[in-house]
């Protein structure tokens, strides 16, 4: 039976100081003072030490607000804490300490502390050390003292236990039976046993799964086996095809070369026949450029002389005009002879004169028609040499235009030539990039089978591992099994024993295992 020795407060509610309150652990410890002391926060900081969670039954609305908040004249802290420190009487030596013990290091003596921050964080310690809130619940479990027990009784409690319905009152009947804590264990066990009947469900489906990937796995590994025969297969046939290919172009590229060596001594002796014929084209082009030359020094000789010509033949006509202007004059003077005799001499005598002119110009004249036929003549002859010589560049032309054929004609032939030779090429080049591709196929194949060699080998550790897991989880389920049909039939067994025991003994004040508060009553108002 474990008694209260200590209580002390920092920061809770009005206690902005640190308080410590000494209890002897016998007798009545009745706590006596006005409204608004703070009688009501001792009992509420017991409640908040030892698990209460809801603000409400503390008097506040958020559970911040049991953190002291400030006055006037002291600032807010921003923690509360409280420390209920328990002793057992049948193992705590009320002596002095043993040497080197502190506070809670001394035999039959446990505290239990609280903290909350204004951040909203809190932490719960035993003897000093954090642990968890349920670890406090547990221990504190079938005894009577907790947040909704029976040992902290205020106003108002008893009659509303009391007014209560049936499974109420039931619940404090049990917590004063020291039933709950087996009650609990018994829940938390049964949502093991569920948690467990799920994890063997998921482990059920699991297998499966992996049965149904196991059987795909092996399709996919007799495909692996198929596939790596056939490749074998494959590669085989297709180094002798390549071989024989190979072979096949070997012959192609050593007859390609013969036929090779052969054209380009075709091609030297065709470039040695057209160096002769441009040679013989570049004398015919040079005889054809002086040809043309004399041409054109006839051209210009024709065209002075027809220019001589022109000009002969227009004094011709001027003198034709003036011998017609002269007989006009004449048939003028005649017809004025026979009406100015006065003049007759003087018109005979410009007769005379006239008529010596006219014979001086028909002589002239035929001198003049002499001359313009050996022109004639000479120009004949210039003419006919020009035609010759228009024959003989012509037929130098059609000479040339047929070395210039020739020529296009062995162009042409030496384009084929070397097209032919571009192509053997390319066809060499393209037997290269084959077999660099058949090579790299080779490669990528058997990079592609160890890849599904290895995949294969990681699947079968993978199922392994997981027949494994299912052996550790079936072996688990059955020592969970084997626990929990032992915590039924223990259950059974509490449950006997309460069945035959006497009904007095369910009375809330006689409980064997229930923890008495000796002095702690409900504050006086």
């Amino acid at each position: 039976m474990l008694k209260l020795k200590k209580v002390e407060l920092l920061g809770f509610k009005s206690f902005c100081e640190k308080t410590e309150m000494q209890f002897n652990g016998g007798g009545i410890a009745a706590i006596v003072g006005p409204n608004g002391c703070g009688k009501s926060n001792l009992s509420d900081a017991i409640s908040w030490v030892l698990g209460e969670q809801s603000a409400k039954l503390l008097r506040g609305t958020r559970m911040e607000d049991v953190i002291f908040s400030g006055t006037r004249e002291r600032k807010p802290l921003g923690m509360a804490s409280v420390s209920l420190t328990l002793i057992d009487p049948e193992v705590f030596f009320y002596g002095p300490p043993p040497e080197g013990a502190k506070g809670a290091d001394r035999p039959g003596e446990m505290v239990v502390t609280r903290r909350l921050f204004r951040n909203g964080e809190s932490e719960y310690l035993l003897n000093g050390k954090i642990c968890r809130l349920r670890d406090i619940q547990e221990i504190f479990m079938g005894t009577g003292l907790g947040p909704e027990s029976y040992a902290i009784i205020e106003q108002g409690r008893i009659g509303q236990i009391l007014s209560s319905r049936p499974h109420d009152r039931r619940a404090v009947v049990e917590e004063a039976a020291g039933i709950t804590k087996f009650k609990t264990k018994k829940r938390l066990a049964e949502a093991k046993l569920e948690s467990a009947k799920q994890n063997l469900a998921r482990v059920s489906d699991i297998l499966e799964e992996v049965g149904r990937q196991v059987n795909s796995l092996k399709r996919q590994a007799a495909k692996a086996r198929r596939y790596d025969e056939l490749n074998k297969e494959k590669t085989a046939k297709l180094t002798v095809v390549l071989g024989s290919r190979y072979r096949e172009m070997e012959r192609q590229g050593a007859q390609a070369a013969l036929d090779l060596n052969l054209a380009g001594q075709e091609f030297r002796d065709r470039n040695a026949r057209v160096e002769q014929m441009e040679a013989e084209h570049a004398a015919v082009q040079k005889e054809s450029f002086d040809t043309e030359a004399q041409l054109q020094q006839s051209r210009d000789a024709f065209a002075a002389a027809a220019m001589e010509t022109d000009r002969a033949r227009q004094k011709m006509e001027y003198q034709a005009r003036q011998g017609e202007e002269n007989a006009g004059r004449i048939e003028q003077a005649e017809t004025e002879m026979a009406a100015i005799d006065r003049r007759s001499r003087e018109l005979a005598r410009e007769l005379d004169v006239e008529r010596a002119s006219a014979a001086q110009l028909s002589e002239e004249t035929s001198a003049a028609r002499e001359r313009l036929a050996a022109k004639t003549a000479d120009l004949d002859t210039l003419q006919f040499r020009v035609k010759e010589q228009e024959g003989e560049q012509e037929r130098l032309r059609q000479r040339v235009l047929s070395l210039l054929g020739e020529a296009s004609t062995l162009r042409n032939q030496l384009a084929q030539i070397e097209e032919f030779l571009a192509g053997l090429e390319r066809q060499a080049a393209r037997t290269q990039a084959e077999e660099a591709s058949a090579g790299q196929e080779a490669e990528h194949l058997a990079a592609e089978r160890e890849t599904l060699v290895a995949r294969l080998e990681q699947q079968q550790l993978e199922l392994e591992s997981l027949e494994e897991r299912r052996r550790r989880m079936e072996s688990s389920l059955a020592e969970a099994q084997q626990q929990a049909q032992a915590r039924r039939d223990r259950v059974q067994v509490l449950k006997d024993e309460i069945a035959r025991a006497d009904p007095k003994s369910m009375s809330v004040g006689s409980a064997p295992e229930s923890i008495t508060l000796r002095g702690l009553t409900s504050p006086c108002t």
